[in-house]
């Protein structure tokens, strides 16, 4: 009988073991059918729904917008998660993460007793790598509503939904975890899954709810705040520091306890990550420059696949320009708004720009981008002429125009004042915006010309032909925008060089094309750089030596106010208005638009030198009226900047020789009752009072500087002073200039804005020098 049992138990052990065998190669050849059967998408594991994010120049986040899917999603690599993130959520989620081929079977082994022993699923056994084949594949699985008897197209499009969480899931997931694990290196995996990781409600990923539960980058987390954000994986809702603060709380603590007794964490580090503070609300997105970042975003310009746009932004730019606009405001209605740009004329780069400086108020019509919608500019164009005319040679800056009624047929264009000032020089002209002369030199360029340069110059809105406009181009009879204004006389600030303008940085040379000489582009921004017509707070904020060039334009009815102004290294453009259109008496741009303007460019580049004297420019000698080669009728002669090879040379016709003395025969222009031939005699003479004439100044042995003052009396605007004929600087009226003058004698010439000179003699010596030590001292 024991025989018996012995034989019989030795058959059911064979039998088990037999039954065993089979199902475990059963098993395996399940397994191994499965692991051939399911496949793994690994661009589908990778890729991620980001947000639009706007970086500036230098790589900081100034603008986020909400992804497709509604959320709030930054992916970053690894490297710049920090060293707590990464740390933390291995010790947590995965201990045996760089241990495990995607599966960990000690985890299944444990989840499996316990599972069992309690009847219901009491703990799980996901790796990091199951978990993110869950939140990149599982869950974006779509699937269908039942239709209940309906057709499809009654009851809508396919819902997407997430796919059911059963064993045969989970079985497919820890399938395609090992696929992964063979093709995915553990960084990247881990990373992958820090950036899908759910944060509650719609942020995902740790970049994103680090900025909106921290205000911080993730880089920058603490333990405490590294513990709370991954505790808050179990349960994004319930842990939510700024809902349940104190569930999140218990949660962190929990979590730091845990990392502490498996030695992740030192007890110092727990001690005070445990003291920490929770954050109590949620950190709004940044939603900087918004205007900026629409015209990013309309343009289509595409991310590196992960979100992040790189412009050409400027914070510390932009923030300068919103504080400045935002303190015009209080001066102004609260219906007037301004809008301004700023460009690095290096690089044609949009570094600043402001679409509505009252965005955000909740005022009305703060949400219009005034910088794009096309307005009057008033005489904001008329350089543009002035250029022309230089560019083919037919103005120099002290050419005399006329600023009468006389030729326009009865329409004659009056200045914003009401009033001619007879006979001017073409600096005058254009310094002081007079609009008869304005007309005079358009039709001497030719309207055709001159519409053909503004386009060139960006100018996009000027469709129409010449013809369509007539004089009123250069008086506001067309419409402009602030950014093609911007594009415009950055071509001009750059002396002649025409670039679009980017938002965003490229590794491609810049489409560049030349739209007017160096020269004609030295010679008007030397004439506006004027502060005859800036306020007394305007000169004041320019400083004595700095310089800026500078044009304003109000159109009819006082309705915009605009100002142009630019140094070598930035132009910008201010515009003052209503964005309804509706007028306002002090819409003047010299008064509305240029404080703005020229304080604006002093905030952001008070260093700015000016331009250096270009190729092809050179001094001439022409009469003192005219701005003609003198001939031997003219009374008095002076030196003015022409282009060589450029300029006509055609002799001054203003002066005559009659019965053996010197006439001046003044067009009929200029000799109407609006300019009488006294008012030219009646002006005061430019004289120089310092350096006395034929003085000797005598300057120390040690002194290398060897400066001596000049100044002039009766001087219209500025003057510019000259020594030995070459350009050595200019001063306000009145105003005491210094610069070094070598031993020996010398000749110094000043010349005011009305074209008028004057020239003295003066010889400098120096007791004790050797004759030619001078020059080594230089």
């Amino acid at each position: 009988m024991q025989v018996k049992n012995s034989i019989r138990a030795r058959g059911r052990l064979r039998a088990c073991l037999f039954f065993l065998l089979a199902a475990v190669l059963s098993g395996i050849a399940a397994f191994a059918l499965l692991y051939l059967l399911i496949p793994l998408d690994q661009e589908q594991v990778t890729r991620i729904e980001a947000s639009p994010a706007l970086y500036d120049a230098r790589g900081r986040l100034f603008h986020l917008r909400l992804s497709s899917n509604s959320e709030w999603q930054i992916p970053i690599p690894l490297s710049e998660m920090g060293k707590w993130l990464p740390l933390v959520a291995v010790g947590v989620e995965d201990g045996r993460f760089y241990r495990h081929p995607g599966i960990d079977p000690l985890a299944l082994l444990r989840a499996t007793v316990q599972n069992i022993a309690a009847r219901r699923v009491v703990s799980g056994a996901s790796t990091i790598t199951s978990q993110l084949i869950r939140l990149s594949i599982s869950e974006r699985e779509p699937s269908k509503r039942e239709s209940s008897g309906r057709e499809p197209s009654e009851r809508g499009p396919a819902v997407p939904a997430r796919r059911a969480r059963s064993l045969g899931t989970k079985v497919r997931e820890f399938i395609q975890a090992m696929k992964l694990e063979r093709v995915m290196t553990k960084e990247k995996i881990l990373e992958n899954y820090l950036n899908q990781a759910p944060f509650g409600g719609n942020i995902r990923g740790v970049q994103a709810a680090s900025l909106l539960y921290f205000g911080k980058p993730a880089l920058k987390l603490s333990p405490g705040e590294a513990c709370l954000m991954i505790g808050m994986l179990k349960g994004p809702t319930l842990y939510r520091p700024d809902l349940r603060p104190e569930a999140a709380r218990r949660r962190r603590d929990t979590v730091i306890r845990f990392l502490r007794d498996r030695g992740v964490l030192t007890s110092d580090t727990a001690q005070r990550a445990l003291l920490e503070d929770l954050p109590h609300r949620r950190y709004a997105p940044p939603l900087r420059a918004f205007h900026f970042a629409e015209l990013v975003l309309e343009n289509g310009v595409a991310g590196n696949g992960d979100g992040r746009i790189d412009t050409t932004l400027d914070l510390e730019i932009q923030t300068k320009l919103e504080s400045l606009l935002r303190q015009s405001l209080s001066d102004l209605p609260r219906e007037i708004t301004l809008s301004a740009g700023i460009v690095d004329n290096r690089t044609a780069r949009l570094v600043g720009w402001v679409g509505n400086a009252r965005f955000g108020d909740g005022s009305r019509n703060a949400w219009v981008d005034c910088g794009r919608a096309p307005r009057s500019p008033g005489s904001l164009l008329k350089p543009f002429a002035y250029l022309s005319a230089v560019d083919q040679g037919f103005l120099t800056a002290s050419s005399l125009l006329a600023d009468s009624s006389m030729a326009f047929s009865g329409r004659a264009p009056r200045n914003f004042d009401l009033s001619y000032r007879g006979a001017v020089s073409t600096r005058v002209a254009l310094a002081e915006s007079l609009n008869a002369p304005a007309v005079r030199v358009l039709r001497l360029a030719g309207p055709d010309r001159v519409l053909l340069l503004m386009r060139e110059c960006g100018l996009a809105h000027l469709t129409q032909p010449a013809t369509h406009y007539g004089d009123s181009l250069i008086l506001g009879g067309c419409e402009v925008t602030v950014m093609e204004a911007l594009e415009a006389y950055t071509a001009l600030a750059s002396l002649g060089r025409h670039r679009p303008l980017s938002l965003t940085p490229s590794p491609l040379p810049q489409e560049e094309t030349r739209m007017a000489s160096e020269a004609a582009c030295w010679i008007v921004s030397d004439i506006l750089d004027n502060r005859s017509r800036l306020t007394t707070f305007s000169r004041e904020t320019l400083g004595q030596y700095w310089h800026v060039a500078l044009k304003t334009g109000t159109s009819y009815g006082l309705r915009d106010a605009w100002s142009a102004a630019w140094t070598p290294d930035y132009t910008a453009v201010v515009w003052v208005g209503n964005p309804e259109g509706d007028p306002w008496p002090g819409l003047v741009g010299a008064k509305a638009a240029a404080p703005v303007a020229v304080k604006l460019l002093r905030t952001i580049s008070p260093r700015s030198s000016w331009y250096g004297k270009p190729a092809g420019l050179g001094l001439r000698t022409v009469c003192a009226l005219s701005g003609q080669p003198p001939t031997a009728a003219c009374t008095s002669t002076r030196l003015d900047w022409s282009i060589e090879g450029v300029t006509q040379t055609t002799p001054c016709s203003l002066h005559v020789i009659r019965r053996g003395q010197p006439t001046l025969m003044l067009p009929a222009e200029f000799s109407s009752r609006e300019t009488p031939q006294e008012q030219i005699q009646r002006r005061a003479v430019l004289s120089i009072t310092s350096p006395i004439a034929e003085a000797v100044y005598t300057s120390a042995p040690l002194d290398l500087r060897q400066r001596i003052p000049m100044r002039a009396e009766g001087a219209v605007g500025r003057v510019w002073w000259y020594l030995d004929g070459i350009y050595i600087g200019s001063a306000l009226p009145n105003e005491t200039f210094f610069h070094r003058v070598p031993d020996g004698r010398h000749v110094v010439g000043a010349v005011d804005e009305e074209g008028r000179s004057a020239f003295t003699n003066v010889s400098v010596v120096t007791p004790g020098r050797k004759r030619g030590a001078d020059i080594l001292l230089r």
